[in-house]
């Protein structure tokens, strides 16, 4: 058998391992809903930093990213470095106040958050649709690029390996829910950086050092080493654009925040804002520094997005190749297991249950039925995917920053903010994002995100005065 597929299904079988030991260690006492989509208040410092971080690392950090800066060489670096205060800015904006809030409240999901703050029905109803239309974009780009990843470096069919990946992940969500997943999720975390370092030190010594390397890289084309790109591609408004999208909008990402309701305490907090930070910096640089240096010893690729697998498999044995792909392997896993987790929250415990009442026994079939038929429609829309699917991921990622980024973080630092404003401002940041977004408009050449968060900050503000002058 291939040995990169041999290395990748233990690496597989290692991960179902560590669910099946999280779900034992699970409290049996605790109601299922808040022990299978939370966990309870458990994480450490070390656990919610690598956690979060191995959520927040997604295929576009080992495949796009890399691809990205292979093309245009140290400058994209640079730019792809902009997101390394994202777990700073998750943990200490939100993280006291929203950790807080959810322990005196028992919230266990993002909506019941919104649900205590603003008691409003159509806001719960719009951001309860917002989040599982965009998860479920989401969620078929990272099978998707899973079963791609997995398909090109094992050399098995990509419906094998669609599935092989998709299975491992329902299994180990079903089997430990949100403690499983935040377990495998540290883990992961691990292997990014192992894997990403030995091969970003396997690319320097084959290029015979960074100078030689970047050298080799001025010859190709200057721009390869310019802070702003071939041609000055990246300019200051496309700067300031990512860092709003792939930094500061982040903030208010379902996925990354639902973590820091899950830490143990206050302290545990404080330490994951600083290893946090520092394994964001790794984990960005690394594998794009990788991707860029790469130029030279693989001058012809097919397509750029194949920098990191080529240069895993040709640097190195087909045994440590099929290890050091776990990590950009896990970098998908990490995403998915909690988009798909929250996905199934929000529609069973947010949506489903209210209203009715269930027993235990009948939230655990509901929550099992409802991720395998999620997994399996995002499995079939996977098999074929559209060829736009990563506008699609974009537009999600976005779409997700405008509905909830005002209402969490205006709610938990504005006492009087009320229902009808975040409503306002979700609506307004919608509208105002998804035309620009899919007629590729660009206003004064910012991205879509950049007037899409203004305009929702704005019609927050203006309703919020109109509410309270009643």
């Amino acid at each position: 058998m291939n040995p990169i597929l041999i290395s990748i299904l233990a690496y597989l079988g290692a991960t179902l391992l560590v669910s099946r030991l999280a779900a034992r260690r699970d409290s049996a006492g605790q109601e299922f809903s808040r022990r299978h989509f939370l966990g309870g208040q458990f994480m450490g410092g070390g656990i919610l930093a690598l956690s979060l971080v191995a959520t927040y690392t997604s295929a576009s950090s080992y495949i796009g990213g890399p691809g990205a800066a292979y093309k245009f060489g140290l400058g994209w670096v640079l730019l792809a470095v902009i997101q390394v205060p994202v777990a700073l800015l998750t943990l200490g904006v939100l993280g006291p106040r929203l950790w807080t809030l959810a322990r005196e409240s028992g919230a266990v999901t993002i909506l019941d958050i919104l649900r205590d703050r603003y008691q409003n029905r159509w806001l719960l109803w719009l951001s309860g649709a917002s989040l599982v239309a965009g998860f479920l974009g989401m969620i078929v780009v990272q099978f998707t690029s899973g079963a791609r990843l997995l398909s090109v470096v094992a050399q098995i069919p990509y419906a094998t390996s669609l599935l092989l990946f998709v299975s491992t992940v329902v299994i180990y969500t079903l089997w430990g829910g949100f403690k499983a997943v935040s377990y495998t999720d540290a883990i992961q975390g691990l292997v990014m950086l192992v894997g990403m370092f030995a091969l970003l030190i396997g690319v320097v010594g084959q290029g015979g050092g960074l100078a030689n390397l970047t050298g080799q890289m001025s010859q190709i084309d200057p721009g390869l080493i310019a802070p702003h790109g071939p041609d000055g591609f990246i300019s200051w408004p496309f700067l300031f654009s990512f860092w709003v999208l792939v930094c500061f909008g982040t903030i208010g990402l379902p996925h990354t925040v639902i973590r820091v309701m899950a830490a143990k305490d206050g302290r545990a907090i404080a330490r994951a804002m600083v290893l946090g930070t520092l394994v964001t910096a790794l984990v960005t640089l690394m594998p794009h520094l990788a991707g860029a240096l790469g130029r030279p010893l693989v001058p012809e690729l097919a397509s750029p997005d194949e920098i990191i697998p080529t240069l895993m498999v040709e640097l190195f044995s087909p045994w440590m190749a099929g290890l050091m792909l776990a990590a950009p392997v896990a970098a998908v896993m990490s995403s998915v297991d909690s988009m798909l987790l929250q996905t199934t929250s929000t529609l069973v415990r947010d949506l489903a249950m209210q209203g009715r009442s269930f027993s235990q026994t009948q939230m655990k079939w509901l929550t099992r039925v409802t991720t395998l038929v999620v997994a399996l429609a995002c499995t079939l829309m996977a098999m074929d995917p559209p060829q736009m699917i990563i506008w699609l991921n974009m537009a999600a990622f976005g779409a997700l920053q405008v509905v909830f980024l005002w209402p969490l973080v205006l709610g938990l630092f504005w006492s009087r903010a009320r229902g009808e404003a975040a409503l306002a401002a979700m609506v307004v940041g919608l509208v105002t994002y998804l035309p620009l977004t899919f007629l590729k408009i660009k206003l004064l050449t910012l991205h879509a995100i950049v007037p899409a968060l203004l305009a929702s900050l704005l019609a927050f503000v203006l309703v919020q005065g109109v509410v309270q002058r009643r």
